[in-house]
């Protein structure tokens, strides 16, 4: 191994350096998925191209490592959503890839590391959230750009001797194939391109042209001096233009939405404090506005089932198995499984195993297995189970009902917003109740954290075109995407409970479940209004579309996207339908198991690759970063795409030879 520093800038790759035998490999975004592709080339360099010079082009305008998403210089009071120890870009012993397994700290083995004196190189900030760090910690996304950028560096440091690693903080813009099987990766500002063996798209969550509706409410806000914001990270949003004590509205009660409320309130100088009963209160700054918020669902985002273990153990289904998910599997491409129909059962049974179960938890344990195992024997949702669950359960509201789950105000009217806001109150400090208990004792915390674990076993059955298309469409995007992010994938717990101080104190307001926005010429100004809630519209000024953008790469503004859409060198991903119109998605289509990119006629490139969020759609939640001890699939598929990168250049440096010879 050898100690020496990235390079910066143009490296010279006119044609006499391109026939000089060296590999080389274009990286477009050097975030998490640019670095684990990076450490999985370092891998397998001496095993697939052994003795060979390789040459990685980490091209990025973000800071390496870190990328666009998680930059060191971000507020600090934006949180992940993953606690800590969760946190990797490093393979274990879990993961069933082709190369050499090499494991590497996690975010929390890394703040060990920083709090004990052992990396230095760090910022007092960041020194002292290291010091409180435990396993169970949410870290700020600052300090996950530290962990990021640092371990970047040791990749980089500890590459072998054959490779070399050179950082480019600019932008793609174009890629196009030459002969000998070499492409040429244009970058802005340089006259000339980088010559690639081959390019990995891993640029994460690409910008996209807003979408009709969102256009139309940016044209009718610019036309009566409104503010409206479309779409975008709320750490990239100017939110300096937002009076103190004017109304603002949230549309999206997710991530997003936790996230502007920080900022519109902490940001502004306000505080929580605990009374002497522990309770949470909030002490405005007198800065702050007066923010109003709603979505579909109409609630907020659940807390995270939290559980303090370093590592915890995945939950290994009874019901949805490798054998079920590999009969499942047959029909893909033939556009005929239905997400409704032929999964879903068996996601439901699970999770309401999982439940029932840890109700029992309190029971003799003979009867609490002689349930379990009844109930085990029979289909979901058919009589013989419900009449189980009845008889053993004769309380319907100690049911698991999944109409209720998703749409917790459903069949209910509220006679003002003020009704509903106690209303909301109410579910905050029962979600905080549960949360408190933990999975250990909240069945609805427990179900909560086995929906994380069975995402892998629903991707393996729905991605590259498992489902029929209208199934995906309708069952998967439409609605089970966004329940299971509601359930298993909300905010600390501790945004929560200052979620509801904000609520108690009148700062944040909830509008109402299927909140509607409509541009009022008559007024110039918005008006949101819940058919749930009887209450005359309310009018306000300012719209924060407090949700990320779609991918989709028909809207893309990404330069390089762009292009490769253009000159037909990639195509958005379709979903076959055997009982109507096909499903046109907004994924960059890509070959599976290779993940090779895939052109508009369906040929795959062999020497361009993509994965993560611009490939969402053929991959089922792309954007989960690599998770340890579970055999992630961002570190299976990054040593696929790196060993496909290395064969690719090895076959190049043969055909070059024979031209030569």
């Amino acid at each position: 191994m050898t100690t020496r520093p990235a390079t910066t800038g143009p490296v010279a790759t006119d044609s006499a350096t391109a026939a000089r035998p060296v590999l080389r490999v274009g990286i477009v975004g050097a975030g998490p998925r640019g670095v684990v592709a990076l450490e999985r080339l370092c891998a397998n360099a001496p095993l697939i191209a052994p003795g060979v010079p390789v040459e990685v082009h980490l091209v990025d305008p973000y800071p390496a490592g870190g990328g666009r998403v998680w930059r060191r210089d971000q507020d600090r009071s934006l949180l992940m959503n993953t606690v800590a120890s969760d946190v990797t870009v490093f393979t274990d012993p879990s993961v069933p890839c082709e190369g050499p397994i090499l494991p590497g700290p996690t975010q929390y083995q890394y703040a060990r590391m920083v709090a004990d004196g052992r990396i230095t190189d760090v910022t007092d900030a960041e020194r002292e959230e290291a010091a409180g760090m435990l396993p169970w910690s949410y870290g700020s996304r600052a300090f996950n750009g530290a962990y990021l950028r640092w371990a970047l560096e040791r990749i980089i440091r500890d590459a072998p001797a054959q490779v070399s690693v050179h950082l480019h903080p600019t932008r793609a813009t174009a890629v196009d194939d030459r002969d000998g099987g070499v492409q040429h990766l244009w970058l802005d500002g340089e006259e000339q391109p980088l010559v690639c063996d081959a390019v990995v798209l891993a640029q994460g969550h690409f910008d996209v042209a807003p979408t009709g509706g969102q256009q139309r409410l940016k044209s009718f806000a610019e036309r009566h001096g409104l503010l409206y914001r479309e779409p975008l990270s709320p750490a990239e949003c100017d939110l300096t233009d937002i009076p103190a004590g004017e109304p603002v509205l949230l549309r999206g009660l997710g991530l997003s939405f936790y996230d502007y409320v920080t900022l519109l309130t902490q940001g502004r100088g306000g505080r929580f404090r605990r009374d002497a009963d522990g309770r949470l209160r909030y002490e405005p700054s007198g800065r702050e506005p007066l923010v109003h918020a709603g979505s579909g669902r109409g609630v907020p985002y659940l807390a995270r089932a939290e559980v303090h273990l370093e590592v915890v153990p995945r939950y290994q289904p009874r019901f949805l198995t490798a054998e079920v998910i590999a009969r499942l599997r047959r029909s893909a491409g033939r556009g005929e499984l239905d997400f409704r129909k032929d999964l879903w059962p068996y996601v439901a049974k699970e999770v309401g195993f999982v439940y029932y179960r840890s109700r029992l938890a309190d029971a003799p344990e003979d009867e609490r297995e002689a349930f379990l195992a009844e109930y085990g024997r029979y289909e979901w949702d058919s009589p013989e189970l419900r009449g189980l669950i009845a008889d053993r359960f004769e309380d319907p509201d100690l049911h698991w009902d999944w109409a209720r789950v998703d749409r917790p105000s459903r069949g209910r009217r509220f006679a003002d917003r003020a009704e509903y806001q106690e209303w909301v109150a109410g579910r905050l400090r029962w979600d905080l109740e549960q949360s408190a208990a933990g999975p250990a004792r909240s069945p609805f915390k427990a179900t909560a954290a086995i929906m994380r674990d069975l995402r892998d076993e629903i991707r393996q059955v729905i991605s590259h075109q498992g489902l029929r298309g209208g199934s995906y469409r309708d069952h998967v995007d439409r609605w089970f995407s966004g329940l299971n992010n509601y359930i298993a994938s909300g905010p600390p717990t501790a945004r929560v409970e200052e979620l509801a101080a904000l609520v108690e104190a009148g700062t944040v307001r909830l509008v109402g479940p299927e909140m509607t926005v409509e541009p009022d010429e008559a007024t110039g100004r918005f008006l949101v209004s819940s058919p749930a809630v009887d209450e005359e519209p309310l009018a306000v000024g300012a719209l924060l579309e407090a949700h990320l953008a779609l991918t989709d790469v028909r809207r893309t503004t990404d330069p390089l996207l762009r292009h490769l859409l253009t000159t037909g060198g990639a195509r958005p991903h379709v979903i076959p339908d055997a009982q109507g119109e096909p499903y046109v998605t907004g994924g960059v289509d890509v070959a599976e198991v290779s993940f090779r990119l895939l052109d508009a006629d369906g040929t795959d490139h062999r020497g361009r690759f993509s994965y993560g969020p611009p490939v969402e759609s053929v991959q089922w939640v792309t954007a989960i970063g690599a998770r340890p001890h579970v055999g992630s699939r961002t570190l299976i598929q990054g040593d696929a795409i790196a060993r496909g990168c290395l064969r690719t250049g090895v076959e190049n440096l043969a055909l070059r030879d024979l031209a030569l010879a």
